[in-house]
Order: C-alpha cells, then sequence, then structure tokens
C-alpha cells in the first residue's frame, strides 16, 4: 500500500501502543499470576501487525471480562491471508493437534468464512487457547460433520451460525454461537433453547432491558453434552453491565472498569449472559484502543 504509507505508520504505531496497554492492563487482575505472562505475551505476538494484513488494518483485539473479574479472555481475527500464517504457528506450539488443524483446513475449503482467528483465556489457576472461525451466513448443517458428531448442536435451532470455535489440546470444548429467530419474541426463543440445553432460565427479569435487542445465541459442550449456554447481545449500550448484573443478583467487579479504562476501550461491543452448572454469570468485551483509534 504505497500511497498510505504515512496511514499505515499511524495504525502500527497505534497497535503497539494497544498491545502495551493491553498488557499493561492485567498487572492489576488478581486473577492474572506471573506465570501466565508468558502465555499472553505469546498469543499476543501471534497476531499480525497493520503491515501484515491485506487491508493494511490490524485485526480488532477483543477483551472479555466476567463480572466477577475471575476470566479474562483476549480474541483476534480477520482475513484468513493474513491471520493463519502466524496463527497455525501459534496453535502448534500451544499443543494444538492435527486434528485441529484439518478441521479449520476443512471449515475454510467448505464454509469460506470471512473470518478467521485465535483466543486465549485466562481462568484461576489455568490458561487455555483456541481458534474460531465467523461469518454471517454459516451453516449449522454443513458445520457440524465437520467438527464431530455432536448431539447436542441439533438442539440450538435458530438462523445461521455466526461463530465457531474449539479449545486446542486433549478433551476441548466446542463453541457455538447461532442467530436467534423470533424477531422480537427472541427471548422467549432464548427461554426454549436454554431448556433443551438442560437450562431452566427464567428471562423475565433481563426482558425489559434486552427485550428489543437482537440477540444471538451460543452454546459450548464437551463430550456429547452442553457444559455453559449464553445470550449475546451486540452493542447493549451504557450501563448494561450494571443492569444485567443487578438482574441477575450479581455484583461488577470494579477491576472490570480498571480494565476497561486502561485498554481505551469505548463502547461495548458485546455483552454475554451464560449459564453453567456453576450458576449464571456476566461477561463483557470490548475493543482495545475503540476509543483512540486514529482515522484511516
Amino acid at each position: 500500500m504505497p500511497g498510505d504509507a504515512g496511514g499505515l505508520n499511524d495504525r502500527l504505531a497505534a497497535a503497539l501502543a494497544g498491545r502495551l496497554a493491553l498488557q499493561m492492563s492485567v498487572s492489576g487482575l488478581p486473577l492474572v499470576e506471573e506465570w501466565m505472562d508468558m502465555p499472553l505475551t505469546r498469543w499476543l505476538d501471534s497476531v499480525p501487525l497493520p503491515p501484515e494484513m491485506p487491508d493494511g488494518q490490524g485485526p480488532p483485539l477483543v477483551v472479555s471480562l466476567g463480572n466477577d473479574a475471575q476470566l479474562l479472555r483476549w480474541s483476534a481475527g480477520g482475513a484468513p491471508a493474513g491471520v493463519v500464517p502466524k496463527m497455525v504457528d501459534y496453535l502448534r506450539r500451544t499443543g494444538a493437534l492435527v486434528g485441529d488443524f484439518d478441521t479449520v483446513d476443512q471449515i475454510g475449503q467448505t464454509l469460506e468464512p470471512g473470518v478467521v482467528g485465535s483466543w486465549i483465556e485466562a481462568r484461576p489457576g489455568a490458561v487455555t487457547s483456541g481458534w474460531f472461525v465467523a461469518d454471517r451466513n454459516m451453516d449449522l448443517a454443513r458445520l457440524r460433520p465437520l467438527l464431530g458428531d455432536e448431539e447436542w448442536m441439533d438442539g440450538l435451532g435458530g438462523g445461521p451460525c455466526l461463530y465457531a470455535g474449539r479449545s486446542v489440546g486433549p478433551d476441548p470444548l466446542t463453541d457455538l454461537v447461532v442467530d436467534l429467530d423470533g424477531g422480537g419474541a427472541r427471548l422467549g426463543a432464548a427461554g426454549a433453547v436454554l431448556a433443551r440445553c438442560g437450562f431452566a432460565v427464567d428471562l423475565l427479569s433481563l426482558e425489559e432491558r434486552f427485550g428489543a435487542h437482537r440477540i444471538a445465541f451460543g452454546a459450548r459442550g464437551r463430550g456429547g453434552k452442553v457444559v455453559s449456554a449464553r445470550l449475546l447481545v451486540p452493542r447493549p449500550g451504557p450501563g448494561a453491565a450494571v443492569d444485567a448484573c443487578a438482574a441477575l443478583g450479581l455484583e461488577l467487579a470494579p477491576a472490570v472498569g480498571v480494565v476497561e479504562r486502561s485498554i481505551g476501550a469505548g463502547e461495548m461491543v458485546q455483552l454475554e449472559v451464560e449459564w453453567s452448572a456453576a450458576g449464571a454469570a456476566v461477561v463483557v468485551e470490548y475493543v482495545a484502543g475503540e476509543s483512540r483509534a486514529p482515522a484511516n
């Protein structure tokens, strides 16, 4: 992109500054132990910088935080041509098996998703990594045999699959997100899918705050069973995390706001409400540096 050298340099400088801010932002999280610094840095180094991407734009760095600050997830994805080479090397170093690469390759050839990426997640005492693909129009019926014959996928219903991911290594966790049918009754449709996944959840407490929003449905499964299910609300607006926590009887840890400010986040890009055997949780997602991104 010879005619855009100045803009590319600005984006490169912003990307490097954003990565430094991202690394510094976790220093105040009790969740992040010293030994986790290396895997987090290794993942960050695997994300292409602007000059390494076909369009000269670095993949957005998405930061996800649990309401109790006991979950931290970094993820990034973009055009396969720019992302895949470094992602493959990263996944290989984190213990990915041959089958992981075969699955990503088959999905790429069959469905040609617009976005391919990776993620790293820290919870108390543990760090896991994985890959994902995303698009607005992936057919779940075609995706299922590529991911394996998991019966729990049949219960998701809804519209097209928007996201599919998997952790690497033994006993992997598969993650799917589907668009919900139902128009204005999406929360009702979500309740029905939650019940099929084994979670008897009353969504009335969320109806007033999120009933009018577009909502997607996500489920994570392992060994043929759903282990957690969630609602995903894009761009939920100011105060959404506080409202969701209040509706569910949860608290939003002050550390979440500290990280949000330190990474230069703008508007929350997505809110997730998740149910598992441990109960309900709220997860907020931001794009690092969004509030101070340079002009293209």
